[in-house]
């Protein structure tokens, strides 16, 4: 029972995300398109990826983008110009936090991070955004890692930010264009 209490949060997380599945072997991605309407997807997706940004709650995100935009109703340009923004806000919180949170941790991390710190500052100033960017368009792992690496370090948030941007704006494409190609071809 304590097992239960200490990880309800994720359980109860778990339990949406395989009911989630399941339900997509029983209803289509069409008829949930057309039982929430067009306009409530989009919310849905704004508010997924703002909120989801972190580690496992990303998850109803990468669901809700792939099973939304895999009918093809979805218009990828406005898609991108609400969802890009969002996650690139999302992430940009964790980035702050670790950039401005340096002197309430103990000295062993602050050692540590100040190492870090030095090695990511000698790195040319074009290289952190390509990294960011490269990272946030290519890979579906949780983009607070990396927004807590950069905040460490003392990259302008400027920088980051359009690199992140950008980077979410080329995840989503690629997911949409994965997902109204693929999706469909895989549950035929």
């Amino acid at each position: 029972m304590n097992f239960i209490k200490k990880h309800k949060g994720f359980i109860f997380l778990l339990i949406i995300i395989l009911l989630w599945i399941i339900s997509l072997f029983f209803i289509s991605p069409e008829e949930i398109v057309s039982a929430i309407g067009i306009e409530a997807g989009y919310l849905v997706l704004f508010l997924t990826a703002f909120i989801g940004v972190s580690g496992f709650f990303s998850a109803p995100f990468y669901m809700s983008l792939i099973t939304l935009t895999s009918t093809g109703d979805f218009n990828i340009f406005f898609i991108i110009l609400i969802v890009a923004p969002a996650r690139a806000f999302g992430d940009s919180i964790f980035f702050l936090l670790d950039h401005k949170g340096h002197e309430s941790i103990n000295e062993l991390t602050k050692q540590r991070l100040k190492s870090f710190s030095v090695w990511l500052n000698k790195k040319p100033a074009w290289m952190v955004p390509v990294v960011a960017y490269i990272y946030t368009a290519l890979s579906p792992l949780p983009q607070d890692i990396l927004m807590f690496i950069l905040g460490l370090g003392k990259p302008k948030f400027g920088r980051i930010f359009i690199a992140i941007l950008l980077g979410n704006a080329t995840f989503v494409g690629l997911v949409y264009f994965l997902s109204v190609f693929l999706f469909p071809k895989i549950f035929i």
